[in-house]
């Protein structure tokens, strides 16, 4: 499946509050994922780090052949996969796998056919020569 031509109908509507307290959909909007040496990913920002003392929130994308360098997790990490599948250091992580990582766990990860994953963390994760 080239997930650059995924259907995104199928996901949930991502709500947000307007400035008048009501909920509204909001378009999901991916843009080039530069940090941290990945090749081949795409971002949509739910909240950065920045905007939130260090935790962030985020639907990553990546292509077949995507990948993410050795990084260490200085805090909790949530992955929920959406659509694809993962390889990381620790196994095979597939649509509608829960990983939690702790914090001091470390991986690199990699996907042969593409995926989508909703990932949460408490604080930046920080690159392994």
């Amino acid at each position: 499946m080239n997930l650059q031509q995924h259907d995104l109908s199928s996901l949930p509507v991502l709500l947000q509050q307007n400035l008048q307290g009501t909920l509204h959909g909001t378009e999901i909007c991916f843009e080039p994922l530069q940090a941290g040496s990945r090749s081949d990913a795409e971002i949509c920002w739910l909240y950065r780090p920045e905007e939130a003392h260090g935790s962030g929130a985020a639907l990553i994308r990546y292509q077949p052949g995507g990948q993410a360098p050795l990084h260490l997790h200085t805090s909790f990490e949530l992955i929920y996969m959406l659509e694809g599948e993962m390889i990381t250091s620790q196994g095979k992580v597939k649509k509608n796998d829960l990983i939690l990582l702790p914090p001091g766990s470390q991986h690199s990860s990699k996907s042969e056919t593409g995926c989508l994953a909703l990932i949460v963390w408490n604080q930046p994760v920080q690159l392994i020569d």
